[in-house]
């Protein structure tokens, strides 16, 4: 059995929604409704943030670890009502707890009766060594044992979405290719190869990434020297997309007032209002295109000058990267020397007089999400392109649009999509004001709501083109198109006040995409 809507709505209701990570009572990173580690893998960390859609998702992939203890241990017949309390239940107390309780023992025996007072047997908890009843415990268990006696209005059973293809990985070998110096990793299930990954750089975090994305590879295993890597289509592994920097008219490049900023500088009282207001300025701009995560407060404290350095080994190279920001640094944050965006030409229909959006898949992965590039036409012809994700990283299995099933972080369908307007949190144009405080932060200050417009129907909802707001602590989306950051959003923003667009066409080549 699988469970229902009911279950995962009582659960949420005792655990509580969190949209930034807390400390529980043992100490342990937690966020949303309980998550204590990622479907990545990865644990949650402090500072981390997440939206509600995406707490509901993961939340669910949780509870279906649980309810696959329910489903083996429960020998005899239950109804829908009976296993989502039963889920419940095992998910608060835990599984071992589950298989050796009374209540188990005695609805295998068909005592439906019996099991069901026995859930009000659970409600205390050891404090100061001693187990006592507490209120919390005691109402929770009283809404699952009337859940688990409650006659007809049964909720429709969830339906789990398909496992990833990391998922199924067994184990991992790696190989260093002499030619390119670069490392190539070949996933295996069994003795058949799932994936090939080609490594673009060589830093460690992002090595441990990638294997942190099999959570079934019980082994990696070096290549013995001098054997060949297996042939195949590979995906190549960046460390993050970059913004592409705009070229910007000098005249509006804001003026650098102070010389040099440098790490210290705007936290002394006598700090001049000028050196407030560059430091502002670069806070900014530096969070516009994803480099900085703090409030622009006008100090350069630890978070800019990490920011600072991350920028400069991406557009100067690791060994230029030391954190001072002159007229070079400044200027290239706002594109005084970029070189104007070339738009290739690509595959896929192109009709005169319409203007529409495409977004494909490409070959590439970024923090475990494929890259995928969202494309403007106007008139028919490709005007302008932009990196975007979808979906969670470990959950990358994209459908078409009626086999989509929903919470299960996997991409938004192939098919036609219709765009609404521009939605703001905190008034047109404001990017870094208000976030959108109903589905917490990860949505961010902007948001596009889409709706499925065929071929057929699907059950995919709420999925809109907003931010990856959370990127540096949760990369990926519910299901919805994340564009990196606010720079690249801004040029989003043109396409969609150039020609007011409507059609999206997402198209992973499936066969099911219409064209434009």
């Amino acid at each position: 059995m699988e469970i229902s809507q009911n279950c995962l709505d009582l659960i949420k209701k005792w655990e509580g929604f969190r949209h930034e990570a807390y400390q529980d009572v043992a100490g342990i990173w937690t966020i949303g409704y309980g998550t204590i580690r990622y479907p990545n893998g990865k644990s949650v960390k402090p500072g981390d943030i997440i939206s509600e859609s995406e707490a509901e998702a993961y939340l669910k992939l949780h509870v279906e670890e649980f309810s696959d203890v329910v489903d083996k241990s429960v020998t005899v017949p239950v109804n829908q009502n009976q296993f989502d309390a039963l889920v419940t239940f095992c998910y608060n107390v835990g599984p071992n707890a589950f298989v050796g309780s009374t209540l188990l023992k005695k609805l295998n025996q068909q005592d439906y009766t019996g099991a069901a007072e026995q859930f009000l047997v659970w409600n205390k908890a050891t404090i100061n060594g001693v187990k006592k009843p507490v209120q919390g415990l005691t109402n929770r268990r009283r809404e699952e044992k009337a859940l688990f006696e409650k006659v007809g209005e049964e909720s429709t059973a969830l339906q789990r979405g398909e496992a990833s293809a990391q998922e199924s990985v067994t184990w991992l070998e790696g190989y260093r290719e002499a030619d390119s110096d670069k490392t190539v990793i070949v996933a295996y299930k069994g003795s058949n190869i799932v994936e090939i990954l080609t490594l673009e750089t060589n830093n460690k975090n992002e090595l441990i990434d990638v294997l942190e994305q099999y959570p079934n590879a019980a082994n990696f295993v070096l290549a013995v020297p001098g054997k060949a890597v297996p042939t195949g289509e590979r995906i190549s592994i960046i460390e993050r997309p970059k913004a592409q920097i705009v070229k910007t008219d000098p005249a509006d490049i804001p003026a650098l007032q102070t010389p040099l900023l440098k790490f210290g500088m705007g936290s002394e009282d006598d700090t001049p209002e000028s050196v407030h207001q560059d430091i502002h300025r670069l806070q900014a701009r530096l969070q516009e295109l994803g480099y900085y995560q703090g409030a622009a407060e006008g100090e350069f404290g630890p978070k800019t000058d990490a920011a600072v350095k991350s920028f400069q080994a991406d557009y100067f190279g690791e060994d230029q990267a030391d954190g001072l920001v002159g007229p070079k640094t400044w200027e290239k944050l706002w594109g005084k020397d970029a070189a104007p965006i070339v738009v290739e030409s690509g595959a896929g229909a192109e009709t005169p007089g319409k203007n529409y959006l495409r977004l494909t898949k490409t070959n590439k992965k970024a923090l475990g999400c494929f890259v995928l590039k969202l494309e403007y036409f106007k008139n028919g012809k490709r005007q302008d392109v932009l990196d975007v994700c979808s979906g969670a990283p470990g959950r990358q299995v994209f459908k078409k649009g009626p086999d989509s099933v929903p919470m299960t972080l996997q991409p938004l369908p192939e098919g036609k999509w219709y765009v609404h307007d521009l939605k703001w949190a905190g008034g047109r144009d404001n990017y870094h004001g208000r976030t959108f405080p109903v589905s917490g932060n990860g949505v961010g200050p902007v948001s596009v709501r889409l709706d499925y417009k065929g071929p057929g129907t699907t059950r995919r909802s709420a999925i809109e083109i907003h931010i990856d707001w959370n990127r540096r602590s949760a990369p990926g989306t519910a299901g919805c198109v994340g564009i990196y950051n606010i720079a690249d959003y801004k040029r989003f923003v043109t396409w969609l006040r150039d020609t007011d667009p409507r059609d999206l066409y997402v198209d992973w080549g499936l066969g099911s995409c219409p064209q434009p």
